[in-house]
């Protein structure tokens, strides 16, 4: 289930059916904890903070640690203007069904998808006492994973420690345009959404008590609560000074690699010398031929392909210069470059799900048009108008060519390590 619209949200009937189809959803992911690792394609996110102390012991009836349980219990640490959660609240905390309403572009664009309460974890030990519980996305979220949210404190000394691990991927989109905006911005905003979740819950047991476990009820649907308003949103990764999140001792992200500058740079290459695209590619695959387990990147890593890519790559260059080679951007040379930018921007990936090679490939594509047209047009500008002899103005395009590769093949290299 998923639905999504541009401006206003939801309102208190739609939700209320909407929640009741999510009970009857099943997740959208099989594998276990265990099983979610990176190699496996699953992404990590861990941090964690101190909230601060209480007296000694074990939980204290109105202390920090039990007014940090009911902000978990109410989902009121959630920044409403990034992801505002709709629930029943007389239901069981475990199995308890959500609507996620996942804001983007100034809250103007709305998602609406379903997760449940997982496991619910309630210890106390000699020396800790832990609660907290896990999230799990249904069938249809933009995203599959599980989501821990942990409180702990400590005996000895009272303090309580609060911590978030996740494992996730990318899950279902209802559209191509949704999913492009995910890959572009979707970092940002969990990441936001992460540490604004550590600064809410220490505002809320801090400074806001009157407003913790009140949850906002307007009849047939509870809703996180959207009280406590920081001044803004900062997208950001990392801690800095003088902001909020130098509350935060530890966040660590591991994540699978998704850097679109290579394809991108493979399609420009493309535009400018057709063929160093793919010379550049099949060199690079057959450094590590184990990498290489997709059929295209195994095409460009048989033993005889780097060296005859690599004479025509040459070929191109002393062709280039000749009086009678035709314009990049008629249609048979234009549409070449665009077929060699694809194919190396598609192989720049490795075996990835489907719909990531064809944005590898698509980008590609667009980026060797672009490219074929601002060299051609930069070449009759040199030539022309400048008076810049023709030969010397592709020598210089050939200097900007082994620039480009070199520095894209650096930064393929870094994205396998």
């Amino acid at each position: 289930m998923i639905r999504w619209r541009i401006g206003k949200g939801w309102s208190e009937e739609s939700l209320s059916l909407l929640l009741r189809e999510a009970e009857g959803l099943p997740r959208n992911f099989t594998a276990a904890s265990g099983e979610m690792t990176l190699e496996r394609g699953w992404n990590q996110v861990h941090s964690e903070a101190s909230l601060g102390h209480e007296p000694p012991g074990p939980p204290c009836a109105d202390g920090l640690f039990a007014r940090a349980r009911r902000v978990l219990e109410t989902f009121d640490f959630s920044d409403p203007r990034i992801v505002r959660w709709h629930f029943l609240a007389d239901a069981p905390l475990a199995g308890r069904t959500v609507l996620l309403e996942l804001k983007s572009v100034r809250q103007w664009v709305r998602h609406l998808v379903g997760a449940r309460v997982g496991d619910v974890r309630e210890e106390q030990g000699e020396e800790f006492s832990v609660f907290g519980f896990s999230f799990e996305t249904l069938e249809g979220h933009i995203e599959e994973g599980r989501e821990w949210f942990l409180l702990q404190k400590r005996h000895a000394d009272g303090e309580v420690r609060f911590r978030i691990e996740a494992a996730w991927r990318p899950g279902r989109f209802p559209t191509a345009w949704s999913r492009l905006g995910f890959a572009v911005v979707g970092r940002y905003y969990q990441r936001a959404w992460h540490e604004q979740t550590q600064v809410r819950l220490r505002e809320l047991t801090w400074h806001h008590p009157e407003l913790v476990g009140s949850s906002v009820h307007h009849g047939k649907v509870d809703h996180s609560t959207d009280r406590l308003r920081p001044s803004h949103v900062h997208f950001f990764s990392r801690r800095a000074p003088g902001r909020l999140t130098t509350l935060m001792e530890e966040e660590v992200e591991t994540v699978e690699r998704e850097d679109w500058l290579a394809p991108v740079g493979l399609g420009v290459l493309a535009g400018m010398r057709s063929l160093s695209a793919p010379a550049l590619m099949s060199q690079r695959l057959s450094e590590s031929p184990r990498e290489a387990e997709d059929p295209l990147s195994r095409a460009l890593t048989r033993p005889w392909v780097p060296q005859v890519l690599r004479v025509l790559a040459v070929g191109e260059l002393v062709a280039d210069k000749l009086p009678r080679t035709p314009a990049r951007v008629k249609f048979v040379p234009l549409t070449g470059r665009i077929l060699m930018g694809t194919v190396a921007a598609a192989s720049s990936v490795g075996e990835q799900p489907r719909h990531r090679v064809a944005l590898a490939a698509a980008l590609g594509a667009t980026a060797a048009v672009a490219s074929s047209w601002a060299f051609y047009s930069l070449r009759r500008l040199a030539t022309t108008r400048l008076r810049i002899p023709s030969v010397a103005a592709a020598l210089a395009e050939d200097a900007l060519v082994a620039a480009l590769a070199t520095r894209v093949l650096t930064r393929l290299r870094a994205n396998a390590a």
